[in-house]
């Protein structure tokens, strides 16, 4: 080696080939950097194009330097690969060689699919900012880019100014809250095609403050059932320069409970004065514009703690201040469902009151019923002795005993002097004599003589 290093010849020798390699090396990286890119949809045919092979005998493709494709594929006769039904795998650096393996063109193939219509939503959280935002309904798999404006029903086409990516949304500042409707175009283009989406809004009707900020509450020294609690206006109603009036809404409910007690107010303090003396409450406010009717409810603030005056230093943990997340959420589950056990209980209690109530009327209106029923069947049977009575047959003392006829100014039915005489032996024959017996009735048994004599006196 130093004898080469120190010959002439060597030296020229080694330059020749330095020089060869670091030609080889700069060609080589020219030509992977100067690549070209194409874009198919997933699904279909991709033809992917080599230049400068159609003077050539046979072409051979390699993915990522790597002669082996796995699906399938075809090349036609000059020199074009086509892959079939394309994949997302298929995606990559595709290269093309000649017979002896050099390189002729590389081509990066990206994959996807045309754009869809989007899904457009805005909020309004004042009167003089707009924010919309989109979702794509197809994932495109590929980079686009977004056009984006709006007009009235009675203006003309203004910018909606795009965010930086990869935030899918436009800012519309102070638009024209007057006019009833105003439409937003978004077009979204990528390498495969475009889609416009127009959707029609009312930004009055869009309209939602923020939720109010600093909620504080405060328990009154020496009355146990109060709470003043204080808010202040959302910071992004603030930014118009006179700020519309808000209208605020407060809920309250001791810890444990399931029910809200909700009361509204136009200023940003509100005395509770119903609290329940000794227990913790938890409250949120909202907000809405004043103005307009038609607006939203603001989301409600943060869930808030707080307990009132109790006359006593209340423990360091029921100190007045928001509730951390966890806590807040387990104390809610927790409320609801002791809330809830005791609305069953009640309701098991309303039930059986009434059951019993039921039960208890039923068994009075029975026995009202069987004491009415039992009393009419004791009259009829007083009456029916009593008729009895009354048409009974009189009894003798002794069947031997002297009958006694009755008076003769007495009138006696002829039946009841028949049946009585029928009644009395006959020990004479005197008795059948006519002149013995003036009443002109047989005293013969169980014959009676008719007659129209009456012997009795006249009044």
């Amino acid at each position: 080696m130093p004898g080469l290093m120190s010959c002439p010849c060597g030296l020229i020798v080694i330059g020749l080939l330095l020089l060869l390699c670091s030609s080889s090396v700069n060609t080589q990286s020219e030509i992977w950097t100067n690549e070209d890119v194409q874009y198919g949809r997933l699904g279909s045919n991709v033809t992917l194009l080599c230049r400068d092979a159609l003077d050539r005998t046979s072409v051979e493709w390699r993915l990522n330097r790597s002669s082996v494709l796995p699906w399938q594929h075809r090349v036609t006769s000059d020199g074009r690969l086509v892959l079939v039904h394309a994949e997302l795998a298929a995606e990559g650096n595709y290269s093309c060689h000649d017979e002896q393996g050099l390189l002729i063109q590389t081509t990066r193939l990206r994959l996807g699919y045309p754009p869809g219509l989007l899904s457009i939503s805005c909020l309004v959280p004042n009167h003089s900012l707009v924010l919309c935002s989109w979702v794509e309904s197809v994932k495109t798999h590929l980079p686009a880019l977004y056009h984006t404006s709006y007009r009235g029903n009675k203006s003309q086409v203004r910018m909606c100014v795009l965010s930086s990516p990869p935030q899918q949304q436009c800012t519309i500042t102070d638009p024209t809250m007057w006019q009833l409707y105003h439409y937003i175009n978004i077009t979204e283009t990528n390498p495969l095609g475009s889609q416009t989406t127009i959707i029609q809004v009312k930004f009055h009707e869009l309209l939602q403050p923020d939720p109010p900020e600093a909620v504080t509450a405060v328990g009154m020294v020496g009355y146990p059932m109060r709470l003043q609690v204080y808010w202040t206006y959302p910071a992004s109603w603030l930014h118009d320069a006179v700020p519309f009036p808000l209208r605020f809404q407060l809920r309250y409910r001791p810890v444990g409970f399931s029910t809200w007690s909700t009361v509204e107010s136009k200023a940003s303090a509100l005395l509770i004065t119903d609290a329940l003396a000794g227990h913790a409450h938890q409250l949120q406010v909202r907000a809405q514009d004043e103005i307009n009717p038609d607006s939203r409810w603001s989301e409600w603030s943060p869930l808030l703690q707080t307990w009132p005056w109790s006359g006593c230093t209340a423990d360091p943990t029921e100190q007045t201040g928001p509730v951390d997340a966890e806590l807040s959420t387990a104390k809610s589950e927790n409320s609801e469902d002791d809330g809830g056990s005791l609305g069953v209980v009640i309701f098991l209690s309303l039930f059986a009151v009434i059951i019993i109530a039921l039960l208890s009327s039923l068994f009075v209106l029975m026995w009202v019923r069987q004491w009415r029923r039992d009393n009419v069947t004791r009259q009829e049977l007083t009456s029916m002795l009593k008729m009895k009575s009354c048409i009974s047959e009189p009894r003798l003392a002794h069947p031997l005993s002297p009958y006694r006829a009755p008076p003769l100014h007495q009138a006696i039915p002829p039946l009841a002097v028949c049946s009585v005489h029928n009644t009395l032996p006959t020990t004479s024959q005197e008795s059948h004599h006519p002149a013995n017996n003036p009443s002109g009735v047989s005293a013969w048994p169980g014959r009676c003589l008719p007659t129209d004599r009456h012997d009795g006196p006249t009044d």
